[in-house]
């Protein structure tokens, strides 16, 4: 199991890096020569490339080495993952709380604050916090690490559920049915397992409100794009690819979950939701295209927590009828 136990060491590791602030992206340069926190060494942005890559290969080792258990040890494993990431939607949700799109310097305590020093390992985190600066930038990186992080982890849990609970498709349920109803000795208090139903769980949207929501999002989609979400939204079509938001990441999820919640969307469970999100849409906030994770839409769906400080829009109620009134855009003096 050392590749396992390899991979889960690595999930729960952050490297901290003490630089200047002169050696930052960001155009904020006052007073170089103070510390401050770098983790672009493990995200998409500037000289890293590798990390991502590493991450994947770490997680199909880990897989490896979980297929060479046996059912009673395996399910042990998976109830192990299971709780590791419910610490990572923690750890979205004291993010979330935290985070703002237009803030450039962040508190000195905001490692702190989120609980990353307790929920993980933190290596070279610096006693005299207070005098190494914590901007924009630190953050940004700290958010994409957490997202490669989640994704492997949330794509080595469905891969185990799926090994332990085997879903049954439709093809495979009508051809037991047939052959139990042509075998004698079939009781009628046997019990018949439902089928899996690609279907279910789909979000649907109150046709009513459908062309207000579109017209609100429409400028965050190219043209093309807001073409497939028309149909995706009203007809059901799947787009040929997925789907980009242009925007802030949080912009869209805060859209849908406003809609969830005042029922103008339904046929779906919140976790649902997430999954649709999941599976449609990316987001660019600039040049990089980057992809939603699975616990960071969960920490912003499913908490009750609050946190787009600048919505795309607002549902509200008058007379129990509900309304999507737009809001004024916040946009952040930032690279990104």
């Amino acid at each position: 199991m050392q590749n396992l136990a390899i991979f889960l060491i690595r999930l729960q590791t952050f490297e901290l890096r003490i630089i200047t602030k002169a050696e930052l992206k960001s155009p904020i340069k006052q007073d170089g020569n103070k510390p401050a926190y770098s983790l672009a060494h493990e995200t998409h942005y500037y000289d890293s490339f590798t990390y991502r890559s590493e991450i994947r290969v770490l997680k199909d080792m880990a897989l490896i080495d979980l297929l060479s258990l046996n059912d009673i040890s395996l399910k042990r494993e998976f109830e192990q993952l299971k709780k590791l990431k419910e610490r990572f939607k923690l750890i979205w949700t004291n993010f979330h709380q935290h985070y703002s799109e237009v803030r450039a310097e962040y508190p000195s305590n905001f490692i702190f604050s989120i609980q990353l020093d307790y929920l993980f390992i933190v290596n070279n985190l610096q006693s005299d916090y207070e005098d190494i600066y914590i901007g924009d930038e630190f953050v940004e990186s700290l958010h994409d690490t957490l997202k490669i992080r989640d994704k492997f982890l949330s794509e080595l849990v469905s891969e185990i559920d799926e090994i332990l609970h085997p879903r049954e498709t439709f093809e495979e349920w009508m051809a037991k049915q047939k052959s139990q109803q042509q075998t004698e000795n079939v009781t009628l208090e046997q019990p018949t397992k439902i089928p899996y139903n690609p279907d279910a769980g789909r979000p649907k949207f109150n046709h009513q409100y459908i062309d207000d929501f579109l017209q609100l999002i429409r400028t965050y989609f190219s043209e093309e794009h807001f073409v497939q979400l028309d149909a995706l939204i009203k007809a059901d079509e799947q787009p040929a690819s997925q789907l980009i938001f242009n925007g802030n990441s949080n912009k869209l999820a805060d859209a849908f979950k406003q809609l969830y919640e005042a029922n103008l969307i339904v046929g779906c469970n919140k976790a649902e939701l997430e999954k649709w999100i999941l599976k449609h849409f990316l987001y660019s906030n600039g040049d990089k295209v980057n992809e939603y994770s699975e616990g960071w839409l969960s920490a912003i769906i499913s908490s009750d927590t609050k946190v787009c400080k600048s919505p795309i829009l607002e549902v509200r109620m008058k007379d129990k009828v509900p309304f999507l009134i737009p809001t004024v855009r916040n946009k952040k003096n930032s690279k990104y």
